[in-house]
Parts: C-alpha cells; structure tokens; sequence
C-alpha cells in the first residue's frame, strides 16, 4: 500500500520508526520488493482494464496466481523433455 500511494522513490527511502524500537528499520532496504511491486503493476494494469480489484486483493490472489503459471509452465516443460503429453499432464497436476 506504501508503495502505491507514495511512489518508488519513497517506498525505497522508508524508513519505519514504529517498528524495532527504539531504532527503527529503513524498510525500502531490509525487505525484497518483488511481490510488492509485482502486486502493484498488477493492480495498476487491472485498474487501467476498468477492473475495480482492491490492492489487497491483488496481494491475496497473487501467489495463487503465479502456483497456476508455474504448475502449468512446469507441465509444459516436462511433456516437451519428454515427448509425452501424459507427462506433462501429470507434473502438472
């Protein structure tokens, strides 16, 4: 949600003084940022189709929707190594 209201460059340059008291935390740096900006070009791109999707909901269904590409991508990969769709079919499952 950060990342979708401030921007990049101040997502990167957060820094946190609530959580590791009484330090603080520069989150745009302790963190790995993939699913956070792959949530957010998601939910961008569904916006501009006119889909009304929240961001949290984009962040809910996003691992499920990569489990599906990858188990499809995997079944792909294993019916073209070995030449046999029932293969592919069955990695995939």
């Amino acid at each position: 949600k950060y990342l979708a209201e401030h921007g990049w460059h101040a997502f990167f340059h957060w820094f946190d003084y609530m959580s590791w008291y009484p330090l603080g935390r520069p989150v745009g740096t302790t963190i790995y940022p993939g699913m956070q900006i792959t949530a957010v070009a998601i939910w961008r791109a569904l916006g501009k189709l006119g889909s009304a999707i929240s961001l949290n909901d984009v962040c809910c269904l996003v691992p499920a929707w990569f489990g599906v590409s990858a188990s499809i991508l995997v079944g792909l990969f294993a019916a073209e190594c070995s030449g046999r769709k029932s293969a592919g079919a069955f990695v995939a499952l």
